[in-house]
């Protein structure tokens, strides 16, 4: 720093300077440095100039590395108005840590500001300030890449040596006071049974958001740390991603990488991936309940993959994922464009209407009565197992056959050997690559790929040779299966969300679309209705043929009929034996112009060979046709049905 160019205040009579201090507010540094750096400022004004100053001090606390901060707008916004005569700071990584500050500094310059950093001996009035600046600034950013790489050095080193360097615990587990390795910490046995009841309940529902409820229904704690006190679905998805309930805690899944723009550090998936230490005793998952935690994580994550906020058109979102609805949401599917039905269709919340409407993407705006589709669901399923129990011998004989059939664990058996095989090809040239070339990045790579492949075979062989010696759980008879499904659903309300996953388990298919009576009217939504009626039994779908044994089409209407066609049969009957139809009429309880219109419609489904009065609708009303259904003729307006969609015959 220049000792020999005093300051001079441009009003003549006052010098005003202005002071950067920072601390970055890690756990061992105090606010009181904050006053230590404005002192130091001081001291080194009082050296070049003995006159009366001005101070304003700008203190803050921040990481030197975020361009982004608002104290480094306001030191600009000085700059520019050229309020004061000289900056100060003591040293240049307390204003910013990077080349960022010459280009402040160069401001400060061109307004005709003198910048001081006595610790970095930088100084404006020398010649060669631009150069010395540019060499501090290195220095403070090697100093911080060379910290963060020892530091980060040092704890992995730790982990792997002896398992230090441990987090907070979560829910599960207990941390002793002054732990610092976990071999110091101990599993909470209690925490075992919940967390393998609320894997049942994911493996039931697919569903973060049920698993949190089940939790929050048990009054199970967050965590000794955690700052919720209630669980929600990210919460609990986290939780079970958690390798440490296998007993295999790890460090280093994620890192973090500078975003130069701001200076933010943003954490992001280490492309290395983490290390793991084996820590038994910590595990809720063993053996064969740690194979099947694997799978079924698998496959809700994958089921999700294509859910995530942001995404394109092309991947909508339809069953699964999302918040947990009541039946028949989730399921009801538009026969004309694909989309999902929701609730709260044209305003009213027991309604469902096509999703695909709302985004004026599809011309079905009709809705119709959730609960009423579940009552006439429910009462169809309870149907189809009364007939079932008419064919009981058939249903045990398939039932028979299935408990000592095993071709279908030989075939497994043989996919999954061939499996291997191929791994072990593949493992063997790419280590002869190896031997060859020696290690390349690409190599290291696919050596990645092979070794979660090969923990994916070893996860299926153990499922594999679980599920070979475990008896299969099926209902011996078909009134069995009758009483399980009661059992099942007992005491669950039809607008339950438990409810409704066993209904989703149960109804494979639920496309709806429109119809119209022939003479004319409202039109109305009717349903086709696919059903598998073990499908609430884990077991069923490893019965070879059971599940198409126990599949029904059905065709069922989520509307109530018209009068007209509700008494049509019986005013034909009775018009046939000759009967007047003001009797009718009388005996009927209704209107005698509603018996003329009944015999009318039953005249128009004759006479073009129909067998009922039902047309499908197949597009959309004129203005004449129908009024009130007017989405389709908005300027917005476009058909997409859903990228390969196509509806199913019916």
């Amino acid at each position: 720093m220049s000792r020999g160019h005093q300051l001079a205040p441009r009003n003549g009579h006052t010098l005003k300077v202005l002071i950067v201090a920072r601390i970055s507010g890690c756990q061992n540094q105090k606010e009181m440095s904050l006053d230590d750096q404005a002192d130091h400022a001081k001291e080194e004004i009082a050296e070049l100039y003995d006159g009366p100053c001005e101070y304003h001090v700008i203190a803050t606390k921040g990481k030197g590395e975020r361009l982004d901060r608002p104290e480094l707008q306001q030191v600009e916004d000085r700059l520019n108005r050229s309020v004061d005569d000289v900056l100060v700071m003591e040293d240049v990584g307390r204003l910013v840590r990077g080349t960022a500050a010459v280009e402040i500094w160069g401001i400060a310059v061109d307004h005709g500001i003198r910048c001081i950093a006595p610790n970095d001996g930088c100084d404006t009035a020398d010649p060669t300030w631009e150069e010395d600046l540019i060499s501090a600034c290195k220095d403070h950013v090697s100093h911080c890449a060379h910290t963060s790489r020892r530091i980060k050095h040092k704890q992995m080193n730790r982990f792997k040596r002896n398992g230090g360097a441990t987090p907070l615990p979560t829910y599960g587990y207990h941390k002793p006071k002054g732990a610092k390795y976990y071999s110091d910490w101990q599993k909470v046995e209690a925490a075992t049974l919940h967390l393998k009841a609320g894997l049942d309940v994911l493996k039931r529902t697919r569903n973060w958001t049920a698993v949190a409820e089940y939790f929050n229904g048990n009054s199970i704690p967050t965590g000794p740390y955690c700052r919720k006190e209630v669980w929600d679905g990210a919460m609990v998805k986290r939780l079970y991603h958690n390798p440490t309930l296998r007993g295999t805690p790890q460090r280093g899944a994620r890192h973090s990488i500078k975003h130069n723009k701001s200076g933010r550090r943003i954490s992001e998936v280490n492309p290395e991936g983490p290390r793991y230490r084996d820590e038994p005793h910590l595990a809720h998952f063993e053996g064969d309940d740690a194979v099947e935690l694997d799978a079924i994580l698998k496959d809700v994550d994958d089921g999700n993959k294509r859910l995530g906020r942001g995404r394109t058109e092309t991947l909508e979102r339809n069953i699964g994922g999302g918040k947990r609805s009541r039946f028949p949401g989730r399921c009801a599917v538009c026969w004309y464009c694909g989309r999902t039905m929701v609730w709260g269709g044209n305003g009213i919340r027991t309604n469902l209407m096509c999703n695909g409407s709302r985004q004026y993407k599809c011309w079905n705006s009709v809705g119709f009565d959730g609960m009423l589709a579940t009552e006439r669901i429910v009462a169809a399923i309870k149907a189809e197992l009364e007939r079932l129990e008419g064919a009981t011998e058939q249903f045990s004989d398939m039932v028979h056959a299935a408990l000592i059939d095993t071709s279908n664990d030989e075939q497994e058996r043989r996919l999954l050997e061939a499996d291997e095989m191929k791994w072990r090809v593949e493992s063997d040239n790419i280590a002869a690559a190896i031997r060859q070339t020696g290690p390349h990045a690409m190599l290291n790579d696919l050596l990645r790929d092979l070794d979660e492949q090969k923990r994916l075979l070893d996860a299926r062989r153990r499922a594999l040779d679980r599920n070979s010696q475990r008896q299969l759980q099926l209902p011996l008879s078909a009134v069995e299966l009758s009483e399980q499904f009661d059992l099942a659903a007992k005491d669950l309300a039809n607008d339950s969300y438990d409810f409704a996953d066993i209904m989703r388990s149960l109804v494979t298919g639920l496309h709806v679309y429109l119809v119209r009576l022939v003479d004319g009217g409202s039109l109305v939504p009717r349903a086709k209705v696919t059903l598998c009626l073990g499908g609430f039994l884990p077991d069923m779908s490893k019965a070879p043929g059971m599940q198409e044994y126990l599949t029904r089409e059905l065709t069922i209407d989520l509307f109530e009929e018209p009068t007209r066609e509700r008494i049509r049969e019986q005013v034909v009957e009775q018009i046939t034996a000759r009967a007047k139809q003001r009797e009718i009429a009388i005996e009927l309880g209704t209107h005698q112009a509603t018996i003329q219109r009944a015999l009318r419609l039953d005249r128009l489904m004759r006479d073009r060979g129909l067998t009922s009065p039902y047309e499908l609708v197949t597009e959309p009303p004129t203005q004449a046709d129908n009024r009130k259904m007017k989405r389709h003729r908005h300027l917005r307006y476009r058909f997409e049905p859903k990228k390969g969609y196509e509806p199913p015959l019916l």
